[in-house]
């Protein structure tokens, strides 16, 4: 027999060979899959440098290296990249203390906004389906302010977790938080999916894949797909063990059809107010039809008369006299009105329980070859007790429940250092999405578990976890950096100062609305006007959006497959995958767009008419009015001097001269760069 023979034979018989090829006791001395301890912090030298526990870990290791840290930033400079990180829009004001501006700014609605941008890379959001259909998620933005209000109340992490994989298994108090709960089960819903594919089960298989991918990369930084069709080829993760959360996921139900063009499930969130429009709506039909049928018994009942007849003929309205098919016209066109007004009744992208059901391994990821045996839902082994999953429930909330669990080594870990990537451009671990072990090993060990301790004492706050942070001296370092500590921390991994960061494309969007006043800053909603399920591309696969808007670049359409240029440009990851590490490139088109797109123009033509809006101004002073506005600093005496040189060139207090010399200094590194 061959041997490509016996091993199927050996799945066949229930996949226990898959399950013995790994050494689950040696996979679990992986340092990620260790309990989270946090260590005591090491002693320093420069005991007046640490401004807390952060501090002392990254001390530590610069000592060691002998490197000294960078000195700390300007007050400017400080306070533009505290703006940035916390809300995505420039500055504006007076310099405030760094503590009382982050308390201030954790509590604004923009906080809400550019973290909840962060989540969006990692949950691969977009308004649009991809890949083969590109239908409209025209529900998706419920899911996005979800997300925006869940920062901005500074809802518990492990909360924000389990609602989002089991919002629809837990209990709610009244209305409004069910359809919160609904609304937030988005999360597996959101990816793109094959709506053609003729085999339902692969469809449906595909999308059960997608769900494991992303649950595992985004909140167990664990890829575990890669165990659909054979055991994991690196980390301890059988194929039975993908298959037992396969089975998870086939208990719930995320499409509506599969039928060709399949459609994914909606749960309702209609407000009582709502539900009484449509009700009243409804009544309204009702009364139109009984006026209908009550008018078309009355004129049978004249033409029966009319004609000398006991039986109606065969179209009794032809022999109706002009006057009363006239009338009958009117009434039936007054009831087609009103059908075509309905209230809608609002609906979110979500999941809900179905029929609990166990899969078996299906050889090489094909359905068409199941082996014998099903597996019981359960967790992977590496990272649990393996017990079967026992009800007739999807085990969902049970999943969510594990996950969330201050025992997980991973759940913590992933996200802070996610917090981490998000303000310093690097994680401690490099891979975000992947803790595996193909994955990099941590650049502070100490620092990754003291936080992830933290974090979950700290009843798993991110305000108080960014807070943390950008207290810290390591923070608040400046970009500069010595030949010494250049050499001996070229890539600055141990971070001997503070990484230089470019805006990426949303506040670099956004700032340009500010800055030129054109901002609209309404929180929630959306600007998208297609219906659910409609092709976004019609006929000559033209992208029919708009994204002339002042609204924050967060609510504009994330269509797959046709990503707005902008976005394109400025390193917008792709919306189909889970992304914890956006590009950063630089290249020429970007520097193109700065000098010639309608958007630039739009904003600098409104700073410069702003500009000489105010006759009392010289120039010079309009000049300082002008940096201070884009570089949060005065410019200096020679910067002054060479802007008024530049201003006189043209006709003096036109607004194409100081248009010009806004668009030049937004094109600036300065401008474009935090320092």
């Amino acid at each position: 027999m061959k041997l490509s023979m016996i091993l199927t034979a050996a799945f066949l018989a229930g996949g226990l060979w898959a399950a013995e090829k790994i050494d689950l006791a040696k996979g679990r001395e992986h340092w990620a899959f260790q309990p989270v301890k946090r260590p005591a912090l090491p002693v320093v030298k420069a005991k007046d440098w640490p401004r807390n526990g952060i501090d002392h870990f990254i001390l530590a290791r610069l000592e060691k290296a002998g490197i000294r840290p960078a000195p700390m930033a300007t007050s400017q400079d400080l306070q533009r990249r505290i703006h940035y990180a916390l809300t995505g829009l420039p500055p504006s004001g007076k310099i405030e203390n760094p503590k009382s501006l982050i308390n201030r700014l954790l509590a604004t609605p923009q906080y809400g906004e550019r973290w909840a941008r962060h989540w969006l890379d990692v949950v691969r959001y977009a308004d649009s389906n991809g890949l083969d259909e590109n239908a409209a998620h025209a529900n998706a933005w419920r899911y996005r302010d979800y997300v925006v209000a869940a920062f901005n109340a500074d809802k518990p992490y492990d909360q924000f977790l389990i609602e989002q994989i089991a919002g629809d298994r837990m209990t709610a108090k009244d209305a409004a938080r069910r359809r919160e709960l609904f609304v937030a089960t988005g999360f597996l819903s959101l990816g793109p999916k094959v709506l053609a594919e003729p085999d339902k089960v692969k469809m449906e298989m595909d999308i059960i894949d997608e769900q494991i991918d992303t649950l595992g990369k985004s909140l167990l930084g664990l890829t575990l797909g890669c165990a659909r069709c054979h055991d994991h080829k690196f980390d301890p993760i059988p194929t039975a063990d993908y298959y037992a959360l396969a089975g998870v996921f086939k208990s719930t139900k995320t499409m509506e059809s599969l039928k060709t063009i399949a459609k994914w499930h909606e749960n309702p969130v209609a407000t009582p107010a709502e539900k009484q429009l449509r009700t009243k709506h409804d009544a309204l039909v009702a009364a139109q039809k009984k006026v209908i049928s009550a008018f078309t018994d009355k004129a049978n009942a004249q033409l029966l008369v009319l004609l000398n007849a006991e039986k109606l003929p065969a179209k009794p309205e032809e022999k109706y006299p002009k006057p009363t098919k006239d009338e009958l016209t009117k009434l039936r066109a007054a009831l087609k009105q009103i059908e075509a007004n309905p209230p809608l009744l609002p609906s979110a992208m979500g999941v809900i329980d179905g029929n609990a059901t166990e899969l078996p391994i299906f050889v090489r990821g094909d359905h068409n070859t199941p082996a014998k045996d099903k597996q019981p839902r359960r967790f992977p082994q590496v990272l649990s007790d393996g017990k079967p999953l026992v009800g007739d429930a999807s085990g969902r909330l049970a999943l969510a429940k594990w996950i969330a669990d201050k025992k997980n080594p991973l759940t913590a870990r992933v996200m802070v250092n996610r917090v981490w990537r998000w303000h310093f451009g690097r994680g401690l671990v490099a891979t975000t999405d992947n803790f595996g072990l193909q994955g990099e090993k941590p650049s502070h060990p100490e620092l990754l578990d003291w936080l992830a301790g933290w974090f979950m004492d700290n009843g798993w706050s991110l305000k108080k976890l960014n807070t943390l942070i950008l207290n810290s001296a390591t923070y608040r370092m400046s970009t500069t950096t010595s030949p010494a500590a250049l050499k001996a921390d070229p890539n600055n991994v141990l971070l001997s100062r503070a990484p230089l960061r470019r805006l990426e494309a949303e506040p670099l969007r956004d700032s340009l609305l500010e800055l030129g006043g054109l901002l609209d800053k309404k929180i929630g909603g959306y600007v998208w006007t297609f219906e659910n399920y409609k092709l976004v591309f019609n006929h000559t696969s033209e992208d029919a959006t708009t994204y002339e808007s002042n609204r924050r670049a967060l609510y504009l359409p994330v269509i797959r497959n046709h990503v707005y240029d902008l976005f394109e440009l400025f390193d917008f990851p792709d919306p189909g995958t889970v992304n914890g590490n956006r590009a950063d490139s630089t290249i020429a088109p970007q520097a193109l767009y700065l000098m010639n797109s309608p958007l630039v123009l739009r904003a600098t033509e409104a700073m410069a008419k702003d500009l000489i809006a105010d006759k009392n101004l010289t120039n010079a002073q309009r000049a300082e009015r002008l940096y201070t506005k884009i570089y949060n600093r005065a410019p200096s005496a020679k910067e002054t001097q060479r802007a008024v040189e530049f201003i006189n060139n043209f006709a003096q207090d036109r607004v194409a001269s100081w248009q010009a010399l806004a668009q030049a200094l937004v094109a600036s590194n300065e401008f474009l760069y935090l320092k």
